[in-house]
C-alpha cells in the first residue's frame, strides 16, 4: 500500500511538472512576441563574406594596383571574360658617347696625323627586368 501511495505521489508530481513546463513555454512565447513589438526595427546586417570571396576581393585589389602602376593590362571582353597581359618593362640606359674620327682629327694637335678610325659600337643594353613577382597560390579551402 505504501508503494501504491508513492506511485500516486510520483504521478501527481510528474503531471504538475508537465503543466508548469507548458505554462513556462507559453510565457516565453508571449515575452518574445512583446519584445519584437516593442523593440525598434533593425536594418538587416550584411552577410559576412566567405573566405573565397575575401580572396577574390584581395586579388582584384592587387590587380588594380598593378594596372595603376602600368605593370599589367586588364582586357575585359563583352561576354565577361577577363584577360591579363603583363606589360613589358623597358629600362633605358644612357648610351656611351660616340666619338667619330672627324671629331678626333679636329681636336688633335701636334705634328702627328690623325687617322679616320671607325666609331666604336655602342654598348649593348641589358635584358629587360621581370615585370612583377607572380601572385601566390590561393589558400586551401577551410575544412
Amino acid at each position: 500500500q505504501l508503494t501504491e501511495k508513492l506511485q500516486d505521489a510520483e504521478n501527481d508530481s510528474m503531471a504538475k511538472i508537465a503543466e508548469l513546463e507548458k505554462q513556462l513555454s507559453q510565457a516565453r512565447r508571449e515575452l518574445e512576441a512583446l519584445r519584437e513589438q516593442l523593440s525598434p526595427p533593425r536594418p538587416p546586417s550584411p552577410p559576412a563574406p566567405q573566405p573565397q570571396e575575401c580572396y577574390r576581393l584581395a586579388l582584384e585589389r592587387r590587380l588594380a594596383e598593378l594596372e595603376e602602376k602600368g605593370l599589367v593590362q586588364i582586357l575585359r571582353g563583352p561576354d565577361g571574360d577577363v584577360a591579363i597581359e603583363i606589360v613589358p618593362v623597358v629600362i633605358e640606359t644612357p648610351a656611351a658617347p660616340v666619338v667619330t674620327g672627324e671629331a678626333t682629327a679636329a681636336t688633335t694637335t701636334g705634328t702627328g696625323t690623325a687617322t679616320d678610325a671607325p666609331a666604336p659600337a655602342p654598348a649593348p643594353s641589358p635584358p629587360p627586368a621581370p615585370a612583377a613577382a607572380p601572385l601566390p597560390p590561393p589558400p586551401p579551402p577551410p575544412p
